[in-house]
């Protein structure tokens, strides 16, 4: 009950007093006694109406705050939601996309697709390094044979000097065409079956150290040639590693 309500019901009657309220015998003002109790209910009244009031904007607050959250979560997850969604069409379109445009070629393999100038730019990679280095060795090799030739030590410069020319030139178009067709059988090898870089060297070392092996005469210069493999081998390995 409020303090209004208990106002209503208290015996103003009761309020008079039935004998005096001061030693000469005089009776208090029932209006003035009626006055300060209808004040002291009026604050009490307005004392509740202000902690109601207070109580309601915290309540409107804490929901109001509760709103928001929810309103925040159901917006991640809607978001959320529609990031999956994204992910998974996008998932499906690629591999969908994958699986139509794989195409076997003719071993049944799936390899990298042809293009007739890499294949040209390999072989013009093969032979121009492998010139380069055949000549360094033919050179080596020419002057190493006219130094311990009694023949040759006789012989004018000129003739020296045509030796050692035509060996240096006869070893660079050996070497050149020799890692020209290594490096054009490692590009097959990729086109047709793609096994890596590892099976790409062992396909191309087959190809042209075989071609090597195939006369008695090229087989002396074995040496050069798998030194040749091993420097390409080297590169290639350490470009993987990021070190060169």
């Amino acid at each position: 009950m409020s303090s209004w309500d208990r106002s209503r019901t208290i015996p103003w009657s009761r309020a008079i007093p039935v004998a005096p309220a001061t030693a000469s015998g005089d009776m208090e003002d029932v209006d003035l006694l009626k006055e300060r109790i209808w004040r002291d209910l009026s604050w009490e009244a307005a004392q509740e109406e202000k902690e109601r009031k207070e109580q309601q904007k915290m309540a409107a607050a804490a929901a109001a705050n509760q709103n928001g959250e929810s309103s925040a979560l159901s917006t991640l997850a809607n978001t959320t939601d529609a990031q999956h969604i994204m992910q998974q069409s996008s998932s499906s379109i690629t591999s969908t996309t994958t699986d139509s445009d794989v195409e076997k070629n003719i071993l049944g393999f799936v390899g990298r697709p042809y293009l007739t100038s890499d294949l040209l730019k390999n072989a013009a990679f093969g032979a121009t390094i492998g010139s380069i280095t055949g000549m360094c060795f033919g050179f080596m090799d020419s002057i190493r044979s006219a130094s311990s030739s009694t023949v040759l030590k006789s012989a004018s410069r000129s003739a020296q000097g045509k030796f050692v020319f035509q060996g240096t030139y006869r070893s660079g178009m050996f070497f050149g065409a020799f890692f020209g067709v290594f490096h054009t059988a490692k590009y097959a090898t990729r086109v047709l079956v793609d096994p890596g870089d590892a099976g790409e060297i062992c396909a191309g070392s087959v190809a042209a150290l075989g071609g090597v092996m195939a006369k008695r005469e090229w087989r002396v210069s074995m040496p050069y040639a798998v030194m040749l493999v091993a420097m390409d081998t080297f590169h290639v390995f350490m470009r993987e590693d990021g070190k060169a």
